[in-house]
């Protein structure tokens, strides 16, 4: 709408992952532990109150094969869909709601 660049992605120099909002000068970190497999979210837009979003990387067989596994992302021992999760911290990275109004 304004013709300018809201949102800026970089990589750190540890490959943690950094998005800047220019426009409220917030910013949303991603960290990846890989000897912990744990994922961190810190999000300077959040409120005060609110913690950083840590998630735990759990894999799990698919099928009776050695090879035949996946894993998800878990947060407070429940599986999380990663694309809304991504999608709620940018929102309120930018000032808006977690959800949209209906």
């Amino acid at each position: 709408m304004t013709q300018e660049e809201t949102l800026t992605c970089k990589e750190t120099v540890m490959g943690d992952l950094r998005i800047w909002c220019a426009a409220r000068s917030k910013q949303m970190t991603v960290h990846y532990d890989s000897r912990k497999l744990l994922i961190t979210v810190k999000n300077t837009g959040r409120l005060e109150h609110e913690k950083d979003v840590i998630l735990h990387m759990e894999g799990y067989r698919t099928g009776p094969e050695r090879t035949d596994r996946d894993v998800h992302l878990v947060r407070n021992e429940q599986a999380v869909n990663i694309e809304l999760l991504i999608v709620g911290e940018l929102r309120v990275l930018t000032g808006m709601s977690r959800q949209r109004s209906a």
